[in-house]
């Protein structure tokens, strides 16, 4: 089942409103819309008003940014305004100028459930994957003081020795049904070839979610955090996936922006009075590194 025959492709892209969201009352109820929802041309212009991008290919590891998220207003729109919304059904009539439009709302009780959902399940793997057998015993201990019927304890092998067993189940349990519901198989066009591909296709940004869960899950997939932004990416146990095991940062922009970072801190401490190997310990850096960097400051400013 790991040969090629078998390799399906996933194909997703998500659409970000170019303004922006805002948390707005509708009808007594709290919720997240797109800021130019109430334009009359919002369902005609899409274009105009939002972007779309791949977010499984631009974040490997969206799911644990989202699986961070402080599960409140303030902690939610940020991540909407980089990701979009969760999901993308017309649920709510808004009042505007022009009459009654249309458009996507989101309560925070569905963003603080899959939060909550997608944090407990990657806490529950994370355990897993460290093989700490006291985390794992914690673990079981802990589901099995929710006092689950017989025949769910079972399912979720809580009177098995292996405490593995029961924390994987417990993943299963939470992850089956949302990819039940937000993720569907298609048989869609290879590209521009005339051949048919099977391809997972999330119907959403939520079942995107869970699914880049899945599969860490099932590909036993490590992350980091990049060195200079925070954000957790895929350290790769297969070619062309993920970076090397040794990667510090994201992207290429990050590795720049730090390097960058670096040169221009060298440069306010010398302004400052301090010397090349004063700034090289507190940079964690050569002195020779450390003079070159200064050399090239200089000369950059004499070119201008």
């Amino acid at each position: 089942m790991r040969n090629e025959g078998f390799a399906i492709p996933v194909l997703f892209t998500w659409r970000i409103a170019r303004a922006g969201y805002q948390w707005i009352d509708v009808k007594g109820r709290r919720s997240l819309c797109p800021v130019d929802a109430r334009r009359p041309d919002w369902l005609n212009m899409f274009d105009r008003y939002e972007r779309s991008y791949l977010p499984l290919k631009e974040r490997t590891g969206l799911f644990r940014e989202f699986a961070a998220l402080e599960p409140s207003e303030r902690g939610v729109l940020p991540f909407a305004n980089q990701f979009g919304l969760l999901q993308a059904e017309d649920n709510l009539e808004l009042d505007s100028e022009f009459g009654p439009v249309f458009a996507h709302g989101e309560a925070l009780e569905l963003w603080h459930g899959e939060i909550k959902a997608l944090r407990l399940a990657t806490d529950i793997w994370d355990r897993v994957a460290t093989g700490s057998r006291h985390d794992l015993v914690e673990l079981k201990t802990k589901v099995a003081a929710l006092k689950f019927p017989l025949a769910l304890q079972r399912d979720l092998h809580l009177d098995d020795e292996d405490p593995a067993a029961a924390a994987l189940s417990a993943i299963q349990r939470i992850t089956d049904p949302r990819l039940r519901e937000h993720v569907e198989a298609r048989l869609l066009f290879r590209g521009n070839e005339r051949r048919l591909q099977v391809s997972l296709m999330p119907r959403n940004l939520l079942g995107a979610l869970w699914l880049q869960f899945a599969a860490a899950v099932d590909g036993l997939k490590n992350f980091t955090k990049c060195h200079q932004c925070g954000v957790p990416f895929e350290l790769s146990r297969a070619p062309r996936t993920g970076k090397r095991s040794d990667a510090k940062f994201c992207s290429a922009r990050c590795r720049v922006a730090l390097y960058r970072g670096r040169i221009e801190e060298a440069r306010r401490m010398k302004t400052a009075g301090f010397s090349a190997r004063q700034i090289a310990r507190r940079l964690s850096a050569q002195p020779g590194t450390v003079r070159g960097w200064l050399k090239a400051v200089e000369r950059e400013r004499i070119k201008r």
